[in-house]
């Protein structure tokens, strides 16, 4: 049983269209097109040689060029983490942020270093709010004059904190 060249090219296409279905990392999928295009050309081109070496030039040329679109568009996109969702939201400070130093603020039950954005001194008890994210640091700037009392360190003072400057917001 004999297959024509036609016919073969078309299996090739249909592999790496489910290998592509299996993998949907759009890589496979420029080969079973390059196979597509082999297929069509095999009616005018009888070499075997030719049709291989058209399927491998069409097949990698598009495959760069995909890849090189793609990732220049993926450049563009900011992508919205959950840090991200912190920024803007007030924390409280637990330990004092010294200009250039880092400092130590209650956000959400969890405690962060924190640096200021103006380069001040931000006393315990201050509210701050989260302005950008550098690593695993929170900027901050201070958002209120009300130094809050923490000299009791009780989780339950610290939840009815955390309770007050959501509600605050």
């Amino acid at each position: 049983m004999s297959i024509s060249i036609g016919t073969f090219w078309f299996i090739v296409a249909i592999i790496f269209g489910v290998g592509e279905l299996m993998t949907t990392s759009l890589t496979l999928i420029w080969f079973s097109i390059g196979a597509l295009i082999s297929m069509v050309l095999s009616i005018f081109i009888e070499s075997i040689l030719i049709q291989v070496i058209i399927f491998a030039v069409i097949s990698i040329v598009l495959l760069v060029l995909a890849t090189k679109y793609l990732v220049d568009r993926d450049k563009n996109v900011k992508y919205n983490t959950n840090l991200q969702g912190i920024i803007s939201q007030k924390a409280i400070v637990i330990k004092d942020i010294e200009p250039y130093e880092t400092g130590i603020v209650k956000l959400n039950g969890e405690e962060w270093t924190a640096i200021s954005k103006d380069e001040v001194k931000i006393e315990k008890g201050r509210i701050v709010e989260v302005v950008e994210i550098e690593g695993v640091k929170l900027i901050v700037r201070e958002v209120s004059d009300i130094n809050l009392d923490l000299e009791d360190k009780s989780d339950s003072v610290s939840k009815e904190i955390d309770i007050k400057i959501k509600t605050s917001e």
